[in-house]
């Protein structure tokens, strides 16, 4: 998240975004996948979903759910997560 929200944008910001998302959805499926795997056509949707978040075009889906949900989450709390990664970085 941080190399997104360099002020240097000649990285690629748009594969940045996407592998953010993709995280973050994978970290939700990990434990909600039991239940999800239930749903007919869950697998589907699925890959239709991540298609979405692939798509070269400028509203994508992992624009739309970074600027809407993950980055003002994580500014709002940038501070403890700062600091819970510099407690871990000094216990290894």
């Amino acid at each position: 998240i941080k190399a997104i929200e360099s002020p240097n944008k000649d990285d690629d910001t748009q594969w940045l975004t996407y592998w953010v998302v993709y995280g973050v959805f994978s970290i939700a499926e990990f434990f909600s996948d039991i239940f999800l795997s239930w749903f007919p056509f869950y697998y589907m949707l699925k890959c239709g979903f991540l298609l979405w978040c692939m798509a070269p075009s400028p509203s994508n889906g992992s624009e739309f759910l970074y600027h809407r949900i993950i980055r003002p989450f994580f500014l709002k709390h940038e501070a403890q997560l700062d600091s819970v990664v510099k407690d871990l970085k000094d216990k290894a």
